[in-house]
């Protein structure tokens, strides 16, 4: 019986992890999501969208944390709003108008999330919460790029939806393994002309398959010598990483 009920208990605990990320992830199945513009790889993405692999259990306990800070720490009323932005024909559409689209039509479709929009004074600012593992040991002191850049398309899909131009982003790091300990760091987002650029050049990349970018994500630069990108065998069948990263490095899969 001890050990059925642990069982039963574990297994109620994962539906309930994997009903949230379904409702989360559910809107990136037929569009980009923002986070496919700022991967650090294109030719992940690329394969993820044409042959994707289903997620590992430790992955989904990565993200079901992050979730959990998301939905319960509402900083506005204006907080995880999904929007929708043509690329191409530099238009917004609802989430429900592009489920209602054949697969077809959304081909140049970004969506996202936007965690929080707040007003400060007389001018907005998109938040968003991120957590990381400086068990205490370092502090944030300057925004990912990556961050930045996520923050500057969300400006970029706030103002085709809403018609609101948020000038600033501002990220909220809480330490993992410092009882979520807070580092704010606001920062200016980049001109929208100028992200919509980056827009159609991306997706002008995604439409092929693209070279890889040898990055942390394969080059098995860490501690333990993981590797992050389920793709791995692929790009060394293809010979292009087989000088870089060993074979026989332990692969992790994000």
């Amino acid at each position: 019986m001890k050990e059925k009920i642990e069982t039963s208990v574990l297994e109620a605990f994962h539906k309930a992890r994997d009903q949230l990320l379904n409702q989360s992830t559910g809107s990136r199945i037929r569009t980009f999501h923002v986070s496919d513009f700022v991967s650090p790889c294109l030719k992940k993405v690329w394969y993820q969208k044409h042959h994707p692999v289903p997620m590992e259990e430790r992955t989904k306990n990565i993200l079901y944390h992050g979730l959990v800070i998301h939905e319960h720490s509402q900083l506005s009323h204006f907080h995880e709003v999904t929007m929708c932005y043509d690329i191409e024909k530099d238009i917004a559409y609802t989430p429900q108008e592009v489920e209602a689209m054949d697969q077809m039509d959304t081909r140049m479709i970004i969506t996202g999330s936007l965690d929080d929009l707040v007003k400060v004074g007389e001018e907005y600012c998109i938040a968003d919460k991120k957590t990381y593992s400086g068990r205490g040991y370092y502090k944030k002191t300057e925004p990912d790029e990556s961050y930045q850049l996520q923050l500057s398309i969300y400006r970029v899909l706030l103002q085709a939806s809403y018609g609101i131009d948020a000038k600033w982003g501002c990220l909220l790091y809480l330490d993992k393994g410092d009882d979520l300990s807070e580092t704010p760091l606001a920062f200016e987002l980049k001109p929208i002309e100028e992200t919509k650029e980056f827009l159609k050049k991306t997706l002008k990349e995604l439409r092929v398959l693209p070279d890889p970018t040898i990055c942390w994500l394969c080059n098995g630069e860490n501690k333990k010598g993981k590797i992050f990108c389920p793709f791995i065998d692929q790009c060394n069948r293809e010979g292009r990483l087989s000088k870089v990263v060993p074979k026989k490095k332990e692969v992790y899969f994000l």
